[in-house]
């Protein structure tokens, strides 16, 4: 399968079609046949037509009330051009309080979502969003496909559990405003990747959007990412963008393939993960010399 990483920046456009123009020549050019849209790429729809600024709290509201509308733009999308589309992410509304929603669209228009489980303190403590309350793996015509949201990649034992449930690949939306940020992704991306010995596929968000302070600057590097081993990249990296460049980065990658080493690769990290826990119940402190 052709699958594309996209490094996204969040537009200003004066009406929807104009941003549906932007999104119909992102996929033509991308013609694959899973398109991944990063973190807060949802944030586009509060931009349409939007005033020159903000308080964040306003920005994250206009985006929730927009969701079903970026919803339908890329479900319209996902059928016209024959394609499943991470959807990005971005606030949506919940009895609970407001989430960070990613969206996975089938070519048939049908919309799952996952929710970011582990939220960042300015996502805590600036923008008052709730955490999701479970985590999701989806049956797809692509393969079983789960999502961590940006941060949510940084915690091993999430992307642990979505491939001991059969994950075929994991998708990782990500933001981050500052190259720190995007290189605890980046390296937690390929880390899972050796890990589970499994895909995971990095789309980050890029660029600055004046006024708007979700999304005001973001730094990335797309990229696809897969387990060091016997007939796979030696550096674990299938394909890489540049930094900050807009754009898709794309792969034609077979998630079986990519897990063989489990059975033949030179290393065994997904059916040796047992054996990591071996002795850790309990830590036993000993002096020193």
């Amino acid at each position: 399968m052709k699958i594309a990483a996209v490094a996204y920046h969040c537009d200003r456009f004066p009406n929807w079609a104009a941003q549906e123009e932007k999104l119909t020549a992102l996929l033509q050019e991308a013609a694959a046949d899973l398109v991944v849209l990063p973190e807060y790429a949802s944030m586009e729809a509060a931009l349409v037509a939007a005033p020159a600024t903000m308080s964040a709290m306003a920005w994250r509201d206009r985006a929730a009330e927009r969701a079903d509308q970026w919803v339908t733009q890329m479900r319209r999308a996902a059928r016209r051009h024959g394609c499943h589309i991470l959807a990005g992410s971005g606030p949506a509304a919940t009895d609970r309080g407001v989430v960070n929603r990613a969206w996975l669209v089938a070519p048939d228009g049908s919309v799952l979502h996952q929710d970011k489980l582990i939220l960042t303190p300015y996502e805590r403590d600036d923008i008052a969003m709730v955490p999701g309350d479970e985590m999701r793996l989806f049956e797809t015509a692509l393969g079983k496909i789960g999502i961590l949201i940006c941060y949510d990649s940084e915690f091993p034992l999430q992307a642990r559990a979505l491939c001991e449930a059969g994950a075929d690949m994991i998708l990782v939306p990500s933001c981050t405003d500052f190259p720190a940020g995007q290189t605890r992704v980046r390296q937690s991306c390929r880390a899972r990747a050796v890990e589970n010995q499994c895909l995971v596929v990095q789309a980050p968000l890029v660029g600055t959007v004046e006024g708007c302070e979700i999304v005001d600057q973001a730094t990335g590097r797309a990229g696809l990412f897969c387990p060091p081993d016997t007939g796979l990249p030696d550096d674990g990296i299938l394909a890489q963008g540049e930094s900050d460049r807009p754009g898709p980065v794309l792969a034609v990658v077979d998630p079986a393939a990519i897990a063989a080493p489990r059975q033949t690769g030179q290393v065994g990290n997904f059916a040796h993960w047992p054996e990591s826990r071996t002795g850790l119940v309990q830590v036993q402190l000993v002096p020193g010399a």
